[in-house]
């Protein structure tokens, strides 16, 4: 397993196409989807906190698409879900993305529909 420290240490030193290597291949090791959903959310947060919004929001919407996999409840699944679709909406708005704010907003609108059917 590699060490934060360490992938930072290569985007750092410009090899950004490296960490992101190797971030994918920890994400391809992880086992359990909550573990994937804590890299999706840890990555989009990097990505967000650089002003890549959206390269943020990809991984936003990465962590919704493995909420709404999750093998619980549609309720649960679809509540988790939302939360990281939002936080996508919010990044795509950052980053002026009109096609994909239109996406993210019909997944949203989806999303509360089954919410609200539960």
């Amino acid at each position: 397993m590699v060490s934060v420290s360490e992938v930072f240490d290569l985007a750092r030193s410009g090899e950004r196409d490296t960490a992101a290597s190797v971030l994918r291949q920890e994400f391809q090791r992880l086992q359990s989807s909550e573990q994937k959903v804590q890299l999706c959310e840890w990555i989009a947060n990097c990505f967000e906190n650089l002003h890549d919004y959206e390269q943020a929001a990809e991984w936003y919407e990465m962590a919704g698409l493995l909420c709404l996999s999750e093998t619980g409840s549609t309720l649960i699944n679809a509540l988790m879900a939302l939360g990281q679709y939002e936080k996508a909406l919010s990044c795509h708005e950052q980053g002026e993305d009109e096609e994909s704010m239109q996406k993210c907003l019909q997944i949203i609108d989806e999303l509360k529909h089954t919410y609200a059917a539960a």
